[in-house]
């Protein structure tokens, strides 16, 4: 009888096993082309126990994906009178990426139809303006997602912009501002934050998601697409009633590999713009890209060393202390300053990045200039911004009359030349007045961020003049965890976005300035020898060095040691909140930052 069940169960494997293989073969005759996943695997020596997964991440032709739209027919959706201003300068490549979306090949108006699908273009190259195209040949209502406030706010200046649109017909469900468009057709501008369910809604939320419900939607713009996939944005997203999904982003990319969900989602890639040929035709800038790297002083290498980091290191409070210490290498803080003035000096605008909300209060502390995080609250970040973009040019004031003088000095007591932003900076911000980007700290190793931040100075205002190139650095400290995130976010860079980078090796002091080691590509222009005069030239009159004394540093090292709880921000799907201050999590973090308020 014992052999008798085993034999039984031997069969039943058997069995098991033929069922499996059939299933198979099916699968096969029905789709003979190679699974794209096994095809780009790496190591031919993956284990068998990972092919049976292969099928989960290989998506069919979705079916969630929107059917063709053909809007001159469809009486579903309220008519949109939105015609643009004779004035839109269109360019050919945005052309190109509407003809993706809108098909008007066939004579008969009636058989004229839009996809549902993304665009994917450089930060500065006119996303916003296409997504307005797109619209313009739907004429139907449309709802427009953003990842911030004030990146709705800046999409509806946009729409008034470009076209003829009132005013009464736009409506606004961000932060504090809750109201629908007049009439039964226009277009509502919000944030993917204030369409996720929550308990704590107001009346007034309510309502207008209840309006966005019922609302047959023409078209649904997802700025910054690459935030859909997170899971509360995506049920929000589907059960939004839409004709056409259209995605927009500069960059493909998330850490978490779960960017191929929006084909599902919205739609798959129909246009893709290459950085580097529209920086080489003018329609955004050139790049100059520089890592900086830099030694630790002898103190903080000696501290470094000893901080104890427990399990994978990247969450814990170790990890936490020697991020600090690298961010704050006094060398690094001292050539940052550095960077600051020299650009200053030339006119150029300058953004600081800086992740750690600690390291980030304390540089604009230290070169005295304002900064924004998420706990700014939105009127005074609106006001920053706004100041940041007053751009003086230099002219002789001997030429002008009383009242010119007199407006433009107002103006001058304004402005603010470089200004500090933490993570929530990386997305929706039409900053053209900037033209260098100094980043001291970022996110790991998050390509998607390093594309981001490069787009800050990709839409410069200068760039069509002759010699012009914006500046992108990365400054480094040598022998930390910076070193290989960095390697990472610039592989990126040279690899998928064509641009190249520069390698300074900082050494010691000398003449003012510091003994600089260039490695030099040849993505830029020829004249190497002046890139490295920001820190090699002596700026007379310069603000005296952070942390120069051992006194100094000592003081640093022992304030980093003792912090109980670091104020860091959340990931960027929390940071698009729609309150009036959002994204910092600390204990103790209420207390109001009156450094900053002292500068502005």
């Amino acid at each position: 009888m014992v052999l008798s069940t085993v034999d039984n169960e031997r069969q039943k494997r058997l069995t098991d096993l033929l069922s499996i293989v059939q299933m198979k073969k099916e699968q096969t005759l029905h789709d003979p082309k190679p699974d794209p996943v096994c095809k780009n695997t790496r190591s031919p020596h993956q284990p068998t126990v990972k092919k049976p997964k292969a099928p989960v991440t290989t998506r069919p032709t979705p079916t969630s994906v929107l059917p063709n739209y053909y809007y001159n027919t469809d009486k579903t959706c309220n008519q949109l009178d939105l015609p643009l201003h004779a004035s839109v300068d269109i360019r050919p490549y945005q052309q190109e990426a509407v003809d993706a979306i809108i098909d008007k090949t066939d004579p008969d108006a009636s058989k004229h139809f839009a996809r549902s699908g993304i665009i994917v273009l450089p930060c500065g190259a006119g996303k916003t303006l296409t997504s307005i195209l797109v619209a313009a040949s739907i004429q139907k209502p449309i709802l427009v997602v953003c990842s911030t406030i004030i990146a709705a706010e800046q999409f509806s200046k946009e729409f008034l912009r470009f076209t003829t649109l009132m005013a009464s017909k736009t409506g606004m469900f961000a932060g504090a501002k809750k109201w629908p468009f007049n009439g039964p057709s226009g277009v509502l501008f919000t944030t993917y934050t204030m369409l996720v369910d929550s308990k704590n809604r107001t009346a007034e939320s309510k309502k207008m998601n209840t309006f966005i419900d019922t609302t047959e939607w023409g078209l649904i713009i997802l700025d910054e697409v690459h935030c859909v996939p997170a899971n509360n944005f995506a049920k929000a997203i589907l059960k939004i009633k839409a004709k056409v999904r259209l995605g927009l982003t500069a960059t493909m990319l998330r850490e978490d590999e779960r960017i191929g969900d929006l084909e599902t989602l919205v739609g798959p890639t129909l246009y893709h713009a290459k950085w580097k040929e529209l920086a080489d035709k003018g329609y955004i800038a050139k790049v100059i890209c520089t890592q900086v790297e830099s030694d630790m002083t002898p103190q903080i290498k000696s501290t470094h060393e000893k901080v104890q980091v427990q399990g994978n290191g990247l969450l814990g409070q170790g990890h936490h202390l020697k991020s600090l210490l690298a961010i704050l290498n006094p060398k690094k803080m001292q050539i940052c300053q550095r960077l600051i003035q020299f650009h200053e000096a030339k006119g150029d605008k300058v953004l600081v990045y800086c992740d750690h909300i600690d390291a980030l209060k304390l540089y604009a502390e230290k070169v005295d200039r304002p900064y924004i995080y998420g706990g700014t609250p939105i009127e005074e970040a609106r006001q920053l911004l706004s100041r940041f973009q007053i751009d003086i040019p230099k002219e002789d004031e001997e030429s002008m009359n009383w009242n010119e003088i007199a407006k433009r000095r107002s103006l001058k007591a304004k402005q603010v030349n470089t200004l500090f932003l933490s993570r929530i900076g990386d997305t929706s911000l039409d900053l053209p007045a900037a033209t260098v980007l100094i980043q001291v700290s970022s996110h790991f190793g998050s390509r998607r961020q390093e594309a981001q931040r490069l787009g800050r100075v990709l839409r410069a205002k200068k760039r069509n003049e002759k010699g012009f190139y914006s500046r992108f650095y990365t400054l480094v400290t040598n022998d930390t965890h910076e070193v290989q995130f960095s390697e990472k976010r610039r592989q990126f860079l040279e690899e998928d976005c064509g641009y190249g980078y520069q390698i300074w090796k900082v050494g010691n002091e000398e003449d003012g300035g510091w003994a600089v080691e260039a490695n030099v590509d040849n993505s830029g222009p020829g004249d190497d020898e002046i890139k490295t005069d920001p820190l090699t030239c002596t700026i007379q009159g310069a603000d005296e060095r952070p942390f120069a004394s051992e006194e100094e540093e000592l003081a640093l090292i022992n304030h980093l040691t003792n912090l109980k709880n670091y104020l860091v921000e959340t990931d960027e799907e929390e940071l698009i909140s729609g309150n009036t201050t959002v994204g910092a999590k600390r204990k103790n973090a209420a207390s109001a930052d009156s450094s900053n308020k002292k500068r502005k």
